[in-house]
C-alpha cells in the first residue's frame, strides 16, 4: 500500500532518506513539467533538483497545510521565478543557421528581434507568475495543475483530495481573478 504525501513528508521531516526518495519519484514529472512551462526543459531539471534539495533541507516548514505537492510546486514555482529574473535581458548569442546549412548574413537584425521578442515573452511570464502568486494558494494550485501542466481535472481533484466540482469552481475562480487583475494592470 502506497502511502499518502503527507505520511511521507512526516516521514521527511525526521530525515527518512527512504520517504524521501519515493516523494521525489512520485512527483518527479510533475515538478519537471511545471518547471519547463516557466524556464524550458533545458533549465527544467537542474531547477527540479534544487527543489528536491530544499524539500531535505527545508521540509520542516511544511507545517500540514495544503497538500505536500503543492507546497513543492510553490517552490518550484519562486525557483522560476527568480530564474527568470536572473535572466531578464539576457539574450543568447547562440543564433543557429538557417534551414539548408547556410549561413546569416549579419545576425545583429535578427538577434535585435528576437532579443525583444523574448524580453517581451519573459516580461509577461513573469508578470504572469506574480500575479498568480497574489492568488489564493488553493485556487493557484488548480490553476497551475490544469493550465500550465495540462492535468486532468478528475486527477487534480485526486491528488489534492477534494471532489471534483469544487476543482472546477477553484478553476473557474482563479481564471476570472487572473483576468480581473490582467486588465486592471493593462
Amino acid at each position: 500500500m502506497a502511502l499518502p504525501d503527507a505520511e511521507l513528508m512526516r516521514r521527511v521531516q525526521e530525515r527518512d532518506t527512504e520517504a524521501f526518495g519515493v516523494l521525489a519519484r512520485r512527483h518527479e514529472r510533475t515538478l519537471r513539467l511545471h518547471l519547463s512551462r516557466y524556464v524550458g526543459p533545458d533549465d527544467a531539471e537542474d531547477l527540479r533538483q534544487e527543489v528536491l534539495i530544499r524539500l531535505w533541507d527545508r521540509a520542516r516548514q511544511w507545517q500540514g497545510r495544503g497538500s505536500p505537492l503543492a507546497w513543492l510546486l510553490r517552490i518550484g514555482t519562486n525557483l522560476a521565478l527568480n530564474h527568470l529574473r536572473a535572466r531578464r535581458g539576457t539574450v543568447s548569442l547562440d543564433c543557429p543557421p538557417e534551414e539548408g546549412g547556410e549561413e546569416m548574413g549579419d545576425p545583429s537584425e535578427e538577434l535585435t528581434r528576437f532579443s525583444r521578442e523574448e524580453s517581451e515573452f519573459r516580461d509577461q511570464a513573469a508578470r504572469l507568475l506574480e500575479l498568480m502568486e497574489q492568488m489564493p494558494e488553493e485556487k493557484r494550485t488548480v490553476l497551475r495543475l490544469a493550465r500550465l501542466q495540462d492535468t486532468k481535472l478528475a486527477d487534480i481533484a485526486d491528488q489534492l483530495g477534494v471532489p471534483l466540482g469544487t476543482v472546477k469552481s477553484r478553476l473557474h475562480d482563479a481564471t476570472r481573478w487572473l483576468e480581473a487583475r490582467w486588465e486592471e494592470e493593462e
